[in-house]
Order: C-alpha cells, then sequence, then structure tokens
C-alpha cells in the first residue's frame, strides 16, 4: 500500500481566490443552515410554549369548572336539609297546637320562617327578625305557632274531650277562651282594677295579655 503524500500543494493566485471563495460560500451555507435551524427551533419552542400555555389554562378552566359544580351541589345540599328541617317544625308545631292540616300550615307560614345559619327564627314583615312581646329578645318558633294559632282558631281543632287520660283532652286549647279571659282586662266593660293589679304583679305576662289584646282588636 503506498504512502499518502506528504508534499504540500501550492494554489497560484487565482486558484487560491477560487479555494477562499468556495470556503466562504460552504461557510455561509452552513450559517445560513445554521440561522435557519435556530429560527425553526425557536419557532417550534414558541408554538409548544403556547400550547403548553392554552392547556395550563384549560386544566385551570375546567378544575374551576369542577369546583363551581361542588359549590352548587353542596349549597343544593344544604338548602334541601333546611328545607327539611322547616318542614319537620312546621310539622312538629301543627301536632302541638292542634291545627287541622300541616301542610296548610306550612303554605301559610313558610315564609315568615328563615334558617339564620344555625336556627330558625321569625322574620318580621320587612324581613327583619320579629322581636317578642318584651321588645328586644326574638320571638321564638314556638311563640309564633301559639300565637299563629290564637289569631286562626278556625284552622285548630277543638278541645275534644273523649274521656279522662285521653291524648285528645290534653291537647293545647284554641284561644277562643283565651280571648275571652283577655277582655276581662282589656277593652270595652273591661277590669281595670283587676288590669292594673297584673300589670303590677306580671308586669311579662300583664305584656303578652296586652299583645294579644291588640291582635284580637280589643284595645
Amino acid at each position: 500500500m503506498a504512502e499518502p503524500s506528504t508534499e504540500k500543494v501550492i494554489f497560484d493566485e487565482i486558484q487560491q481566490k477560487k479555494v477562499d471563495e468556495l470556503i466562504r460560500e460552504s461557510m455561509g451555507r452552513a450559517g445560513n443552515e445554521a440561522r435557519a435551524t435556530a429560527a425553526r427551533l425557536e419557532s417550534e419552542l414558541a408554538k409548544i410554549r403556547i400550547e403548553l400555555q392554552a392547556a395550563k389554562d384549560a386544566a385551570a378552566a375546567a378544575s374551576g369548572d369542577v369546583v363551581k359544580a361542588k359549590d352548587v351541589e353542596i349549597e343544593k345540599a344544604k338548602a334541601e336539609t333546611v328545607a327539611v328541617r322547616k318542614q319537620n317544625a312546621i310539622t312538629e308545631a301543627g301536632a302541638k297546637y292542634n291545627f287541622y292540616n300541616p301542610g296548610q300550615l306550612a303554605k301559610l307560614t313558610s315564609d315568615e320562617i328563615k334558617w339564620d345559619g344555625t336556627k330558625f327564627i321569625v322574620l318580621s314583615p320587612d324581613g327583619s327578625p320579629r322581636l317578642g312581646l318584651d321588645g328586644s329578645t326574638p320571638l321564638s318558633v314556638d311563640e309564633f305557632f301559639r300565637e299563629f294559632a290564637t289569631k286562626n282558631p278556625h284552622l285548630v281543632k277543638g278541645d275534644v274531650r273523649t274521656g279522662i287520660g285521653s291524648s285528645e283532652s290534653q291537647t293545647w286549647k284554641p284561644a277562643a277562651t283565651e280571648k275571652e279571659t283577655i277582655s276581662r282586662l282589656f277593652g270595652k266593660g273591661s277590669d281595670g282594677v283587676a288590669c292594673n293589679r297584673l300589670a303590677l304583679s306580671d308586669p311579662a305576662e300583664f305584656k303578652r295579655q296586652r299583645y294579644l289584646a291588640k291582635s284580637y282588636g280589643l284595645i
């Protein structure tokens, strides 16, 4: 095998210019190709960044939708629970105060009872918590239904007594007789001395009966 020649190649001036030109062209092409490759890679990188951000935004939106959906479910469950509790409270009051029809009672009173987050409260016509006879303590739900029964005796069963010890004989009496009692202390023909005596001996009871007297139109 022949040894490779180590003889130095010498170009004349024209040849050398041609060689230099070829080298420059080659380097220029390499540079252009490198710049084109860099530009292509930068474009692809920008596209990937856009797609990645879009994916992140979509994931965030989807996550937000899931959270909103869960919040809606939670609120719906809370509302259903409150509705059941309210119905139970009205049903119990209907039984306690001997109303004829718990369903009718619910329709007539439901809008006046509201859950405040911890308990049921009674609302005034303006939507604020209704106060009791003392003017400072909120009216309890039980007091509200007792008052409602008093004002609407036609919705309450009579005091039927079927025998000693029977459950019907022990039910709460509608307020027909209560009105008669109150009329003895307030209104036309009332006993002023007895009314004054009650005010001095039991101010709270006096306030209660005076409030009922107003509701009956006695004063």
